[in-house]
């Protein structure tokens, strides 16, 4: 299955921060088969295994338990994220928090956030599967918000209490210090909550023709990132690698998926496929690579389509396009 990924803004940010402490980052990143170069592109993904380990590196090349908080805690418009220019781009604070709930999968994939109104506060949630949380990475991320929230939004914004999925460490007075109210800890996901009224605040720096240009420019990619994560995805992906050995029952599958038989046919459903006409979609995606490509004879691609015989690819090939492989790879 898919790892979940961060963008490469948050790993070049960390990487940044480390440099100016004088930091060697390109051995931590190559260490993990990063190229620095990468780190430029807008599209770039970084697998949360693999940041995770570069924090575990930054604690230990700087001796500081708390380099999560103290990163999170340096603001700088000029190296912010376009997910940040676009949420802080919104007309109130509220506005900003829904855009952000929505497209936060691209900052980080391994954390869902939540937005909700509780009496009279408003809390956001992160939830982190255990496995993938790591102190320094949630750290980082609860303080860069609050510190945002306070610079580009209000210094009056306060919050009401805070809480981590971690034990308490060492360095508590740190938190107190950045947050500025009750932290909690071990608690069963990670939260920030403050009184309600200030999702009401109207963000001074807006501009809503940038918000409009940076909001369609995520778009695709946030499709292109639904798409991966989609069981339907991860189907074709399992299926296109089995053809050749005709192990393609959905028993089998679902196996590699952590799922029953049931569950994998209730999620398809879900997402309006089969998971035959998967199967069908592949070995058609794949036929027309092969006979465009010219590589192997018909009686091969037929093998590596997991055809028992040349005529039963014939036959499922002319129901798909209306011709012979032969009359497609020959056209008259």
């Amino acid at each position: 299955m898919d790892q979940p990924t961060v963008s490469g803004s948050s790993v070049k940010a960390l990487c940044h921060w480390l440099s100016e402490r004088k930091v060697q980052v390109e051995p931590m990143l190559r260490s993990e088969d990063i190229d620095p170069a990468l780190l430029d592109e807008q599209d770039t993904r970084i697998s949360l295994e693999s940041f995770n380990h570069l924090w575990n590196a930054a604690r230990q090349q700087l001796q500081d338990p708390a380099v999560g908080l103290h990163v999170g805690e340096c603001v700088d418009s000029s190296r912010m994220g376009v997910i940040g220019h676009i949420v802080f781009n919104n007309r109130t604070l509220g506005q900003a928090l829904q855009q952000y709930e929505r497209l936060s999968a691209l900052v980080n994939e391994g954390v869902l956030t939540k937005v909700r109104v509780d009496g009279e506060e408003a809390v956001i949630e992160y939830y982190c599967d255990e496995s993938l949380y790591h102190p320094s990475n949630m750290e980082r991320l609860l303080a860069l918000a609050v510190t945002r929230a306070r610079k580009y939004v209000s210094e009056k914004i306060y919050l009401t209490r805070v809480g981590f999925s971690h034990s308490a460490p060492d360095y508590q007075p740190e938190y107190e210090r950045i947050f500025q109210c009750s932290v909690k800890f071990d608690q069963p996901y990670c939260f920030m909550a403050f009184h309600a009224d200030f999702l009401e605040f109207e963000l001074p720096h807006r501009n809503p023709y940038l918000h409009q240009a940076l909001t369609r420019q995520v778009e695709a990619l946030l499709q292109k990132m639904s798409l991966r994560r989609s069981i339907s995805h991860k189907v074709k992906g399992i299926v296109a690698k089995r053809l050749s050995r005709g192990d393609i029952d959905a028993g089998n599958v679902a196996e590699k998926l952590n799922m029953s038989r049931h569950t994998l046919y209730r999620k398809l459903k879900q997402e309006n496929n089969s998971f035959q006409e998967l199967v069908e979609q592949v070995r058609k995606e794949k036929a027309l690579d092969y006979l465009q490509k010219k590589k192997y004879s018909l009686s091969e691609i037929a093998f590596l389509l997991g055809f028992s015989e040349l005529s039963a690819f014939s036959r499922a090939f002319k129901r798909w396009t209306g011709e012979s492989p032969a009359q497609f790879r020959n056209p008259k």
